[in-house]
């Protein structure tokens, strides 16, 4: 995510180490402010919205800090006073305790404690939603054939990925007909 409020700490701490686990902590951001109607962590500026977070996760351990992979981390973390800590039941007091359980999961300081994606969809809160025989699984990497040093316009840059995903739909369909006639004329 571009947006400040819900980048990971490793990535305002300058990581250079982008795992999935940015992802499951801007979820956590969006459940916060879906539960809550207003966004979780409302930084004013970087060092603020590294602030804010550890409100919630607590000052990381050592073994977290070195987790993120960042030179700058602990001279900044320093520079940052002891804050007064903020339990998710006190910020979301109407929230389930299945809703607390996954946004605490996706909140850890430390990228690989948060919880994968393939957990987080057999968690409670969204296990009645978990239908693993219909799901698709990704057997491959994702690229989309659109040159990443020539600067489009967002126009272009939609009707180029739009493009790309009818001619994937197309290919997948002609996949299917070809199986499909293959199986029915045995």
């Amino acid at each position: 995510m571009a947006t400040r409020w819900y980048r990971a700490p490793e990535i305002l701490l300058g990581s250079v180490h982008y795992t999935y686990g940015v992802d499951m902590w801007s979820i956590g951001c969006i459940m916060g402010e879906l539960i809550g109607g207003k966004p979780m962590f409302p930084g004013t500026s970087t060092l603020n919205q590294v602030e804010r977070c550890l409100e919630v996760t607590g000052r990381p351990s050592t073994d977290d800090l070195a987790a993120i992979g960042s030179p700058h981390a602990a001279t900044t973390l320093k520079s940052i006073p002891p804050g007064k800590s903020r339990l998710l039941k006190e910020l979301y007091p109407q929230a389930s305790d299945d809703a607390l359980g996954l946004m605490k999961d996706t909140l850890h300081f430390n990228p690989d404690k948060r919880i994968s994606a393939e957990q987080a969809i057999q968690h409670p809160f969204v296990a009645k939603f978990h239908d693993p025989v219909t799901e698709p699984r990704l057997t491959e990497a994702i690229t989309i054939p659109i040159d990443d040093n020539t600067k489009f316009s967002i126009a272009e840059y939609r009707d180029k990925l739009y493009g790309e995903v009818v001619r994937r739909r197309r290919e997948t369909r002609r996949k299917t007909n070809i199986t499909l006639k293959t199986t029915s004329s045995r």
